[in-house]
Order: C-alpha cells, then structure tokens, then sequence
C-alpha cells in the first residue's frame, strides 16, 4: 500500500488534526509544557520570513513545475496531487488553529507534516520515473523537507517549550 493512498492520506489528517487539538487545548489549559506564543527573537523572525518565502518556492512552486513536467504520466499526477492536497491542508489547520486556539500549534503541526511528507516522498522515489532535471527538482525537494524538519527541531520546537515545572496544577 503506497502512503498517498486515500485511506493513509485521511488517516493521517484525522490523527493530525486530533493532536493538533489536543495541543491546543492543552496549552490553553495550561497542562501541557509549551508556550502559548512564539518568543521568536528579530533575527530569528527576519529568518523565518526567509524560511517561508523559500518553502513557498521548494515546497509548492517547485512541486508544481514538477507535476508539469510530468503531465503525461497519471502516476505522477496521483503523487503530486497527494503531495499539494496535504500541504494546502497544512496550511488551513495552521491558519485556523492559530487562531482558534493558540499561535504555537503551527510548529507541532509543521513538525508532524513535515515529517509525513518526506514519507510521501520517499515513497514518490518509488513510484515516479525520472528525467535527469525531474530527479534534480525532486531532490531539491526533498533536502528542503529534510532541512525544515531539522530547522523546526533547532529553532521553533526549543522556543515554545517549557519547563515541566512552570506548568500549573
């Protein structure tokens, strides 16, 4: 069974999003050991805006190039399909729960994606055929992934984190 199955892909959101949720809710209730807000310092927010306008170019203008690229082959239209679908769904929860319940729930959420996105495209490696400048741009892809996933471990996830002991009881 390939991860863009689907069953896997709704799974996936359903378990996310309840996560998601109970982050949320729990930051709100204070029982959970993070941060409400992000305590980004200047530089680290002059950074991420860098990071995003990059995310936007390797994660979704690429991917699309990508897809072009390929549009004779159905394969590569189920993956890269699969592949926008989750990020377009990533990005309503963050905007969403951002708001609904606390700005911090976006870094669990990126992490989480993230994550499940280099599996999907770990499993595209699989499925699709290549052309030398399709491998380049899918390679670039997947090192920005990488890169995202070790960005949010170094900066956003020690950031919203807490003390156990700070936690009210």
């Amino acid at each position: 069974m390939t991860v863009n199955n689907g069953l896997i892909l709704t799974l996936f959101v359903v378990i996310t999003t309840s996560l998601a949720l109970g982050y949320g809710f729990g930051v709100k209730a204070r029982r959970l050991p993070f941060t409400a807000e992000i305590g980004y310092s200047q530089k680290q927010w002059q950074f991420l805006q860098w990071w995003v306008k990059l995310a936007l170019v390797t994660g979704i203008l690429l991917p699309i190039c990508l897809l072009v690229l390929a549009w004779r082959q159905p394969s590569s239209w189920v993956f890269w399909g699969s592949y926008l679908l989750i990020v377009a769904v990533q990005l309503i929860c963050e905007y969403v729960f951002s708001r609904w319940l606390v700005p911090s729930v976006v870094v669990p959420i990126g992490f989480f994606y993230t994550a499940f996105r280099l599996w999907q495209l770990l499993d595209g490696f699989t499925q699709l055929t290549f052309s030398y400048l399709t491998l380049v741009g899918f390679s670039i892809v997947v090192l920005f992934w990488v890169a995202n996933l070790v960005m949010l471990m170094v900066m956003p996830i020690p950031t919203i984190f807490v003390a156990s002991e700070s936690i009210s009881q």
